[in-house]
């Protein structure tokens, strides 16, 4: 039975930590975890870095989990360290195997037939990629380029080198192959999703964003949550779940928050890296009470919904601006396919990598869709086609900024704010009264357009206009931030607030919001935004509790919330009988009434 209604709790046990462990030490250690956080599955690792259990000690240490009611299954790592002369010049990231080498190439064959005859499931640890240059590698390549030859060969290594072998032993083996957190340089090293998540019988998916600026990666903390969501909609009821790590994480909250996002992505299991590094650390001591509260939230939750972000397999560039708008609280679902059905689509330069997208999209704004792309697509996109939905042109300049005019998200009239740094943007001419502008940027005696709608047949195109550093979206000012919102968050609620919260919205009236526990963060109050007419909004962790409307206008209702950073917090829409009709009195508060001719 597990430990919560909603997810599996798991923690994946590399070899090292198993291989000399007697067995009074390893029934303390699950002593510890069952304590804090209750364990229902581990991934015992026979294989890692030379390292392979005996038999003897791992069906040892499978009986002890079995006997403490512990599901096990199997994992590898595909790392080996090199050997004699034949390995001479081969320069592999992480002792990573040379795929062109029979040594390695029959070793990992035998260590997978050996993990087949143990388990009837086995997950592969994110090592499973090859950046090796060696003589033998280049040859092998010929004229392809390093990201054609390495997806051939990846996907080669997958059939015959793991899955065949595999299934040769044991037919009813099941293999889920993990995707690393770093998404957008899969195809550079191998990594095929499009492809493999056909191949295997399961994906999971790296969420371990930890420090956002003292690591290799330099990944947004949203990621926890947006990759997740990726995954389950290029596998849909495949992806097994996220995996997070105790590497660093400081404060304590940045590894909390991995957590947080990756529950709050709805995943079938919560993969904890690993058993060796998280025995006694006080990381782990107060997981199992935050996840049994993100439990009971999630059982009033529905599907998680979002702005359809458009991100073709095997595409890069523009990284995680996505991440970045999700961090300032605008909630996405990245999609794998061109989601021509829905009322919103947000397109990156990823987006080009489809060579048919410039057609779809026009056909869809055409249609009546509502398309948000970046300032990076426009420009990439300028020549083939974007030209006929915009006037938009770039002309290579760039401008910096601290002082910013929106218009207003009700009435006429125009809100000026500053920025507290100047933030730099790319300069995107357009012509007046044919291209509009809802929020813009001054440099010296000019304006410049941040946030630019066209019509075009039956629908609207909207630029942003990212800037240079994209991280730097987290200065704008929080009414410029509200305007972005505004157009772009497509369900009944969005924020008024400053960046670095962000909104998690759910298909049954249910959101959260979370404020991340960052740099110079502070308990603020913020204010909440909902299209239509509510009564209130439920505290789902005490629902005797309820947020009254600070005002109502005739097209939505605003609220105001007090927020601490770390703690996020779930609420429901209760709504009016008359939820899409016109208020007749407002609720709370002096605010005037929007009036329309």
């Amino acid at each position: 039975m597990s430990h919560y209604q909603n997810f599996k709790t798991v923690i994946y046990c590399t070899s090292q930590s198993m291989v000399n462990i007697s067995p009074e030490s390893l029934q303390r250690q699950i002593d510890f975890f069952q304590k804090y956080v209750g364990v229902d599955k581990v991934y015992l690792e026979p294989y890692r870095d030379d390292c392979l259990i005996p038999r003897e000690q791992l069906h040892r240490c499978k009986e002890i989990f079995h006997k403490n009611g512990i599901e096990v299954a199997g994992g590898i790592t595909t790392t080996i360290a090199g050997q004699g002369e034949q390995d001479a010049g081969r320069q592999r990231l992480f002792n990573t195997y040379c795929y062109c080498n029979e040594r390695m190439r029959n070793h990992l064959k035998e260590t997978v037939e050996f993990i087949a005859s143990e388990y009837d499931e086995f997950i592969i640890d994110d090592f499973f990629f090859t950046n090796c240059t060696c003589d033998d590698c280049r040859a092998a390549k010929g004229e392809r380029s390093w990201e054609e030859f390495r997806l051939d060969l990846m996907r080669e290594v997958s059939e015959n080198l793991i899955i065949k072998p595999a299934r040769a032993v044991n037919p009813n083996i099941r293999i889920t192959i993990k995707f690393p957190n770093w998404a957008e340089s899969y195809q550079e090293a191998g990594y095929n999703p499009g492809q493999q998540k056909d191949l295997f019988d399961r994906i999971y998916t790296g969420t371990e964003t930890r420090h956002q600026l003292h690591t290799d990666q330099h990944l947004p903390r949203y990621l926890s949550y947006s990759l997740m969501r990726y995954m389950e909609n290029l596998a849909p009821g495949r992806n097994g779940g996220g995996w997070f790590d105790p590497y660093q994480c400081y404060p304590i909250d940045a590894y909390l928050e991995q957590a947080y996002l990756t529950a709050l992505s709805r995943p079938r299991e919560m993969m904890m890296f690993c058993w060796g590094s998280l025995y006694k650390n006080k990381l782990i001591t107060p997981m199992g009470f935050q996840l049994q509260q993100l439990d009971e939230m999630l059982s009033k939750a529905g599907g998680c919904a979002g702005l359809p972000c458009y991100l073709p397999v095997n595409a890069q560039g523009e990284d995680h601006v996505e991440d970045y708008l999700g961090m300032a609280g605008i909630p996405f679902e990245g999609v794998p396919e061109f989601p021509d059905r829905a009322k919103a689509v947000f397109l990156t330069v990823q987006a080009l990598k489809d060579e048919r997208i410039l057609d779809k999209l026009e056909a869809y704004v055409a249609a009546g869709g509502k398309a948000i792309v970046t300032s990076g697509f426009v420009r990439e996109a300028l020549g083939k086609g974007i030209e006929r939905m915009t006037s938009i042109r770039y002309r290579g300049r760039s401008m910096q900024a601290t002082q910013f005019l929106s218009e207003p998200l009700t009435g006429w009239g125009s809100e000026l704010s500053r920025s507290a740094e100047p933030i730099a943007f790319p300069v995107l001419e357009h012509r007046n009264n044919t291209t509009w502008a809802l929020a813009k940027a001054f440099g010296g005696d000019e304006s410049y357009g941040i946030l630019l709608r066209d019509t075009y047949g039956r629908g609207q195109l909207v630029t942003l206009a990212v800037p240079d550093a994209i991280s730097d979206i987290r200065k704008l000012p929080q009414t410029v931030l509200t305007r972005i919102r505004a157009e772009l968050t497509q369900g009944d609620v969005y924020l008024d607030a400053p960046a670095q919260i962000s909104l998690f919205t759910y298909d049954n009236d249910v959101f959260c919001v979370y404020p991340y526990a960052c740099d110079g963060c502070a308990a603020q109050r913020i204010r909440v935004r909902v299209r239509g007419i509510a009564k209130a909004l439920r505290n789902l962790s005490n629902e005797r509790w309820s947020v009254q409307p600070l005002y109502t206008t005739r097209s939505e209702t605003v609220f105001e919330l007090m927020t601490l950073p770390g703690d996020w917090a779930f609420y429901a829409i209760d709504w009016a009988e008359n939820r899409d009709g016109e208020a007749e009195e407002e609720l709370v508060g002096s605010a005037p009434h929007e009036f329309e001719d």
